[in-house]
């Protein structure tokens, strides 16, 4: 009614403004008549976004932040932060972890948003089925250019995946150029899958090196730009150091007006890493939207039948066969193990330790590079993978943070959540409240300790949470509680790309 008196010229300035201060009262008592669900009192509130780093309280209803008061509030539930932090919740753009025993150990360990984004899924609809009815976390995955491929040159074995789960990367999928006619075969489920809402492509070019010829990439770069989406990659990896790989997908890019990130660039670029980073810092200064994250770690993780072992891995690498261990077990392997594995067990994964931690220290503290975990993935706890799925963002916090200074808390803080929801936002609204903590961002939080907040997890035990997470919310709920997950109150949610 308001409105429509100031439109037909009833109200002049002098009558609209204490009708305007009744209205903001009336507001205000109807705000302070409805409760709220939960109150975090007393906290140390980190919000990258704003800068904000301040003692508050933040008030939450239905699953969003309504209020940040500088005062405690009053709550049908009421937490006690004092001297702790409390954060955005961590989201995870780059992890293998599609089932609750890995979701467990990302919630643990503070991410509320679990992606699979490198190696993506399809089709896209059907990703996480596994999670059940009630997910741990939110969830989602690009486009699987890999799996599509694999629709199209062998569907027996994608039906083989997906009835087994057992992934053998020797294949023609990763093996077999593509003619003229399946690569528009490919093109035309990408662009559908994409309009289905996945988030972006993914492309893991260092596993099918000799099959994905010129005409293949550009294609899934006009796609990506075409639809507005980056493109994830697993660049070709060259020799310890070797640039080209991320010179090939940073030109593919620039010439088709595509956007672009990098995964695991302290993994691809090894001791070339400074070089890397400039290349992209040029790119970027150049209005090439290309991005880049890294993971905390010092081992890298594949399927013992990957293309890259097919090479000169121990050239490319700089390691030996004892540098490798057998995931599962945790067998360090010799020439006769590792060839004996490869033909026996061709979709077990290893752990070959080559990456250098004076890498990891450079690549952290590089603006806006993000934090992701490249989890492998984990079914049970019967088989042992990487412990990247049960720490990265603690090992970031403690170590980084902590005890080595190179970050400060807010700039670690939005490596792991701010900066990864930016990257996804422009294309999938959900991500424009997450990521922050504003009033009406979605109320995914994680509180800690900063003093003792530290990953755990090690090669031989990777299964252990990290200490310090005080408490996990997820959408305004409760899901970690002093290292102990609260199952009957997951809510996760599948993001896609779309508003729907």
């Amino acid at each position: 009614m308001l409105t429509q008196w100031v439109a037909a010229g009833v109200l002049n300035a002098a009558r609209v403004a204490p009708l305007c201060l009744l209205f903001l009262f009336l507001v205000a008592c109807e705000w302070q008549a409805v409760p709220l669900d939960v109150a975090i009192n007393h906290g140390r509130v980190i919000d990258p976004e704003s800068q904000l780093d301040a003692v508050r309280s933040l008030g939450i209803r239905d699953g969003k932040i309504v209020a940040i008061s500088e005062q405690p509030l009053a709550a049908e539930q009421v937490v006690d932060a004092s001297g702790l932090v409390v954060s955005p919740g961590f989201i995870n753009l780059h992890s293998h972890s599609v089932a609750e025993a890995g979701y467990q150990l990302e919630l643990l360990d503070g991410i509320t948003t679990v992606l699979e984004l490198e190696a993506g899924s399809f089709p896209i609809k059907q990703f996480g089925a596994r999670l059940g009815e009630r997910p741990l976390t939110h969830f989602g995955a690009s486009v699987g250019h890999a799996w599509i491929r694999m629709r199209v040159i062998d569907p027996e074995g994608l039906e083989t995946l997906a009835r087994t789960g057992k992934l053998d990367m020797s294949g023609v999928t990763f093996t077999q150029r593509a003619n003229q006619n399946q690569r528009q075969q490919i093109r035309a489920i990408m662009e559908a899958e994409l309009e289905a809402g996945g988030l972006g492509i993914g492309f893991l070019l260092d596993y099918m090196t000799e099959a994905v010829d010129d005409a293949e990439r550009d294609m899934v770069f006009d796609v990506a730009a075409r639809h507005g989406v980056p493109v994830f990659v697993h660049v070709r990896r060259g020799i310890d150091g070797d640039p080209a790989g991320l010179d090939e997908v940073i030109e593919a890019a620039e010439r088709r007006g595509a956007a672009l990130h990098v995964c695991h660039l302290n993994a691809s670029a090894m001791s070339g890493v400074d070089v890397w980073l400039d290349k992209i810092d040029a790119a970027r200064a150049r209005g090439v939207d290309v991005t880049t994250e890294m993971f905390p770690w010092t081992s890298g993780s594949a399927a013992i039948s990957s293309d890259v072992f097919s090479r000169d891995w121990r050239k490319i690498f700089a390691i030996g066969y004892t540098d490798v261990q057998w995931a599962e077990t945790g067998e360090w392997l010799t020439e006769a193990s590792f060839n004996a594995y490869r033909q026996s067990r061709p979709d077990g994964q290893t752990m070959h330790h080559y990456i250098r931690e004076d890498w990891n220290r450079s690549v952290i503290q590089r603006p806006h590079v993000m934090v992701a975990s490249d989890a492998m993935p984990l079914m049970n706890y019967g088989q042992k993978t990487v412990p990247n799925g049960a720490g990265t963002s603690a090992r970031v916090l403690g170590q980084y943070v902590r005890d080595e200074r190179l970050l400060d808390l807010s700039d670690a803080i939005a490596r792991l959540s701010l900066y990864p929801a930016r990257r996804l936002e422009r294309f999938a609204p959900a991500f424009a409240l997450k990521g922050r903590i504003s009033v009406g961002a979605d109320a995914d939080l994680v509180i800690f300790d900063p003093e003792s907040v530290a990953a755990k997890a090690t090669y031989r035990e990777p299964f252990v949470a990290p200490d310090g997470i005080h408490s996990v919310w997820l959408g305004g709920r409760l899901s970690v509680e002093q290292g102990r997950v609260i199952t009957r109150r997951g809510i996760g949610d599948l993001i896609l790309s779309t508003s729907q």
